[in-house]
């Protein structure tokens, strides 16, 4: 019965409207009666050979020319205007008929509006109709569902429906699992309710993992002041000690702010520590600013606390949910336009006085328009006709923002152009529209002059506020009014000393390199992240801020001269490429002094114990063998007494030197005593002392050419041995004919010994 009368009103209202006209010369528009205004669109005009689209389409229609129905309408053979086609909601395959108001069915589901159960079904539900008897059972979808079945029905999360909880609800997008909500809502920047997910995005991590340094990560009080943060090189890892109880925190650089609205519904996580100090978690350790609105988050629930010394990974999902712990609650739009300005991250660094807080592996979920692993969270909006744009974030040809300052979020209305020609989105200044354009000098800044239609003026296609020019041979348009840092025909990526992503609108900043780079060279740091690439005057890290190994000093003096210095330390007895900020060297156990020049014992006395302890060795077996000797009873050879004997003096020149070496020893423990309860000695007494390290040093390289020659010896003494066979185990060497007395040999060996181990 609706039909019968809604047909007639909206035919008569179309009716009743005069011809429409265009914006140029009073040709009348081709709207099919169902509008009186309508603009010049040279998109259009391209894509159909006629310019002329219609504005403001009556009668349930929509198109250029309003020549075809909404989505959920229908028109009757021979009329005009469309009529709603009413389709059931649950039983229906979606809100379109045909054109005679007849709507598809889902299974089991009969009738024009897909609104009764056929025979043999029953229940009329989201899925349709079921048969009649047919067993309840919940096969629900695990990323919709809570896990829940009440009645043989799935309880769904509150942004999803559908039987089995397989799909989201109208006005949201991207079923997850891990969306405590199932289903995030559109955004589109207020101007449209109807998105999907994007097919040209992929995932993309924001990180810190402080492997060469802090990467811009600073420390500050919660009373803004600043605070000292620090790197560690060994563990690779960021830190900062409290002095006093006020909180510190870990303030987040660059690459962690500004336009971060595609991480909305993912997750920022890290890895924290704790070393002393309170436990008690706080409503405040976590901080996002932006856009005038500022939410904070604890660690931990409430009641728990800290884990002290051990490391753990914190993790936050960026989104209004409950279970998200942001505080105070925003709705999604607020928490959206957060994201969209994020001013500052706060990460909590001490809880109470002496306490220490260390942090690493920072990672914020975003994602970027690259082919690569899918984003499924970034949406694509189905933008009403005033807008354009993946986001709905640009106004369409023939609008301009009410209000320019709020940028994206402004509504966008029709350019005020005499004739209805289009505008400058921003200023709302006009382009063409039935004005003679030929007598103006140029086109509007943001705007330029097609060669192909000398008489209009064209949108530049470049970002807001920006200016564009047409290139050599009229065929490509070049922008040539990029934002600040901005380059390419497009502005679309960072010019050299600048870094950012203008195309995932992350604005082009400076390099932050401390003035550590070459002035005038180029690629001195990389222009997506920032990371300083050619550091000089001795730094290091990712914006230069730190001294290389083996320098110190301050590597953000503004003097090349104050930066980073070598380290002047020795090279064996301090540690490798390491010194102490203010130049003090770090000895390895045994050395020390200003420069660890100084031991307990020479390096090559360690060697000397060696080759001593291998000399007495070889010694005891040649005692073993002149016990066979004595033992055969046979009778002595000159030969191998004459041998013994020079052994025997090799021996005891051994010892001598040995004992003047544990002498020159004592001598230098005694001077280096002295040198420290003076504290400084003068340059005469570390000369001397150097000279006797050289000739302790000279003594141990005489000490060790002796033992070889004694090694040598016994060498001989054992093939000599060897060679005589039986006949020598009859030999027998009169203990008479050594001048040291009866086992002379044996003494000599435990002294030598004695002396090796001291």
């Amino acid at each position: 019965m609706a039909e019968r009368w809604l047909l007639p009103l909206a035919c008569l209202a179309a009716s009743l409207l005069p011809a429409a006209r265009s914006a140029r010369s009073g040709e009348v528009c081709d709207c099919n009666g169902m509008s009186r205004q309508c603009i010049f669109d040279w998109q259009l005009l391209r894509e159909t050979g006629n310019g002329y689209r219609c504005l403001g389409c009556l009668g349930n229609t929509e198109g250029p020319r309003c020549e075809r129905c909404r989505d959920g309408f229908f028109r009757r053979r021979g009329e005009q205007c469309c009529l709603p086609c009413l389709c059931h909601p649950w039983g229906s395959l979606g809100p379109q008929c045909d054109s005679d108001g007849r709507c598809s069915c889902k299974p089991g589901v009969m009738g024009d509006k897909c609104d009764q159960c056929q025979l043999g079904f029953e229940s009329l539900s989201e899925a349709g109709c079921r048969r009649s008897g047919q067993s309840l059972q919940c096969e629900c979808d695990p990323a919709g569902s809570t896990g829940h079945c009440h009645s043989g029905r799935c309880i769904c999360k509150e942004s999803v429906t559908g039987e089995q909880c397989q799909r989201c609800k109208q006005h949201f997008y991207n079923l997850d699992a891990r969306n405590p909500a199932g289903c995030s809502p559109c955004f589109c920047y207020g101007h449209s309710v109807t998105c999907i997910s994007a097919d040209n995005y992929s995932a993309h991590n924001i990180t810190s993992t402080f492997q060469q340094g802090s990467e811009g990560w600073q420390g500050v009080h919660e009373s803004g002041s600043p605070a000292q943060l620090q790197w560690s090189p060994r563990h690779q890892d960021a830190f900062i000690a409290a002095r006093t109880s006020e909180p510190i925190y870990f303030m987040a650089p660059a690459k962690f702010l500004g336009n971060q609205q595609l991480s909305y519904g993912q997750t920022l996580s890290f890895v924290y520590r704790l070393d002393r100090g309170g436990r008690q978690p706080s409503p405040h350790d976590v901080v996002l600013e932006g856009h005038g609105l500022r939410v904070t988050a604890p660690f931990l629930p409430q009641g728990e606390v800290l884990p002290c010394g051990i490391s753990q990974m914190y993790t936050f999902r960026l989104d209004e949910h409950p279970s998200s712990k942001w505080s105070p609650r925003l709705n999604h739009f607020e928490f959206r336009r957060l994201l969209g300005n994020l001013t500052a991250l706060w990460i909590r660094a001490t809880f109470g006085e002496y306490s220490t807080g260390y942090l690493d592996n920072v990672t914020l979920v975003s994602a970027q328009p690259v082919p690569g692993v899918p984003a499924p969270w970034v949406e694509r909006c189905q933008c009403p006709a005033e807008y354009r744009g993946q986001f709905c974030q640009s106004c369409a040809p023939g609008y301009r923002r009410d209000i320019p300052s709020q940028g994206p979020f402004s509504i966008c209305v029709p350019c005020n152009c005499q004739g209805g020609g289009t505008c400058e989105p921003d200023t709302g200044e006009c382009y063409s529209g039935d004005e003679n354009v030929g007598n103006v000098a140029s086109c509007p800044f943001g705007s330029y002059r097609d060669p192909r239609q000398p008489h209009s003026c064209r949108t530049c296609p470049c970002g807001p506020g920006q200016g564009c020019s047409v290139g050599p041979g009229g065929e490509e348009v070049i922008c040539d009014h990029c934002p600040p840092g901005a380059a390419g025909a497009n502005c679309e990526y960072c010019a050299d000393g600048y870094f950012g992503d203008p195309a995932a609108s992350q604005p082009c900043q400076l390099c932050r390199c401390n003035g550590n780079v070459e002035p005038n060279a180029v690629g001195n740091c990389d222009r997506r992240t920032g990371e300083c690439l050619k550091c000089i005057y001795n730094t290091a890290g990712f914006y230069c801020d730190r001294c290389k190994d083996g320098f110190f000093g301050n590597p953000l003096a503004s003097d090349p001269s104050d930066k980073c210095r070598a380290c002047n330390c020795d090279s064996v007895g301090a540690e490798p490429l390491k010194c102490r900020s203010d130049g003090s060297c770090i000895c390895k156990p045994g050395f020390e002094g200003p420069r660890c020049e100084e031991s307990e014992c020479p390096a090559c006395y360690g060697q000397v114990k060696v080759q001593v302890e291998l000399y007495l060795q070889q010694l005891a077996e040649l005692e073993l063998l002149l016990s066979e000797v004595r033992a055969g009873g046979g009778t002595g050879s000159q030969e191998l007494e004459g041998r013994m004997l020079v052994a025997e003096e090799m021996l005891q020149t051994i010892l001598r030197e040995a004992l003047s070496l544990q002498a020159s020893d004592r001598s230098l423990e005694g001077r280096v005593a002295r040198m420290k309860g003076q504290g400084s000695s003068s340059q005469s007494h570390l000369d001397e002392i150097k000279a006797t390290v050289e000739r302790v040093r000279a003594l141990g390289s005489q000490y060790e050419r002796q033992v070889q020659e004694t090694r040598q010896l016994l060498e001989r003494a054992r093939l000599d041995l060897d060679r005589s066979g039986a006949a020598l185990l009859r030999v027998t060497i009169p203990v008479s004919s050594f001048p040291g007395g009866s086992n002379q040999f044996l003494l000599l060996a435990q002294e030598a010994l004695r002396l090796a181990n001291r």
